[in-house]
């Protein structure tokens, strides 16, 4: 949703050429990658680089998907038959709204003499605050002991604590220095 408003924010463009694009660009592809399959479509056909069976499932499924932000309101068709599509005041809000869910991934790195676990139980319907939180306390220099519980001798800066607070997962975070590390044998090692 997020790369599909983005594009759409600066002007209206056609429906064919923007499904080539998307589809040809692939799921994973960044903002550049799919700017780039769109403009070389542009200058050349890029239809027979996907099988047509192939391509008519992932276009029916990517318009499904268009048709779902369209009825959402989030964007919306214009040119003479409809042709065109571009992203509405609203979906340019979701757009704000959806980058800025989540804080940066990346804190000042601070090392301590004690190892600090972070152990976490955050619901699946939070999957993606958890998978920001692994992020995040990889970056700083932890190490997984489990997927749920991280070890290092990284002091855990202020704001990571007011931003977990802010987007509501503190409550499911423990946080606590060691100074015996016992059996734990990667905390030793650090």
């Amino acid at each position: 949703m997020i790369k599909i408003l983005e594009f759409l924010k600066d002007e209206a463009i056609d429906w064919a050429d923007f499904l080539d694009a998307f589809l040809i660009s692939g799921y994973g592809a960044s903002m550049s990658e799919f700017e780039f399959e769109y403009q070389k479509n542009q200058r050349v056909s890029k239809k027979n680089k996907l099988n047509s069976k192939d391509l008519m499932i992932k276009r029916k499924r990517l318009q499904k998907f268009l048709s779902k932000l369209k009825h959402d309101g989030l964007i919306k068709e214009t040119g003479k038959n409809r042709n065109k599509i571009f992203i509405s005041n609203r979906g340019k809000i979701k757009l704000i709204q959806l980058k800025n869910k989540l804080p940066e991934k990346f804190y000042k790195k601070e090392s301590q003499k004690n190892p600090v676990i972070i152990s976490f139980d955050i619901p699946e319907k939070l999957r993606g605050k958890r998978n920001w939180l692994r992020e995040v306390i990889r970056n700083l220099g932890f190490k997984m002991i489990h997927q749920s519980v991280w070890v290092g001798k990284v002091k855990i800066p202020e704001q990571l604590i007011f931003d977990l607070e802010k987007i509501n997962i503190l409550e499911y975070i423990e946080i606590f220095e060691i100074n015996k590390t016992g059996s734990l044998r990667k905390a030793e090692n650090l």
